[in-house]
């Protein structure tokens, strides 16, 4: 019965073991093949050089767009400038002809009404202080968005002189990537 019974234990120990290996090994995932891991790494490559194309790609695209609303800012701000130059120059216009009626009819005017008249020029004058100013401000506020233009112009380029030796290497990695691969894949044909 001891005999039997140790047996019994070996047995079933056996079994266990047996078992046990068994299901350890299922659950383990398969181990790839040397060739399968050699074109999963050059897939990789050519995936990751693909990346890199990609986001300089990217990157020379935002600044040929900040050159270009660069560009648009700046043609705005030349037309404004135009503009305002003309109704500057309308305005002087008006003001100089009002001056030169108050003048010549001040010269005929009663000291009485040259009182009245010299308070005219003086709110004329006032006027056109203002005007002037209105005027600076407008110059002041386009000249703004030409530096701004400028500026932008000046980031985009810097951008481009930066990117464009990175983009022509991840370029050159990338077809030199696809060409392993595609070498390794037609020598597994």
């Amino acid at each position: 019965m001891k005999n039997y019974s140790t047996s019994l234990f070996i047995t079933l120990a056996a079994l266990f073991l047996i078992n046990s290996n068994v299901f350890s090994q299922e659950t383990q995932p398969q181990a790839l093949t040397k060739e399968q891991q050699t074109l999963l790494k050059l897939e990789t490559n050519v995936k990751k050089a693909q990346d890199k194309v990609d986001k300089t790609l990217a990157k020379l695209a935002s600044a040929d767009s900040l050159i270009n609303a660069a560009i648009e800012l700046e043609n705005e701000a030349n037309s404004n400038l135009d503009i305002i130059e003309n109704e500057e120059s309308a305005f002087n216009k008006d003001m100089s002809t009002q001056m030169k009626e108050l003048d010549k009819t001040r010269k005929k005017a009663s000291d009485e009404e040259n009182k009245a008249i010299d308070k005219e020029m003086k709110a004329l004058d006032t006027k056109y202080k203002a005007g002037l100013k209105e005027f600076e401000k407008r110059y002041a506020a386009e000249n703004k968005k030409l530096q701004t233009a400028e500026s932008n112009k000046s980031k985009a380029s810097e951008k481009q002189k930066q990117y464009k030796p990175v983009l022509k290497d991840a370029q050159a990695a990338l077809e030199a990537a696809q060409e392993k691969l595609d070498e390794y894949q037609s020598k597994e044909e």
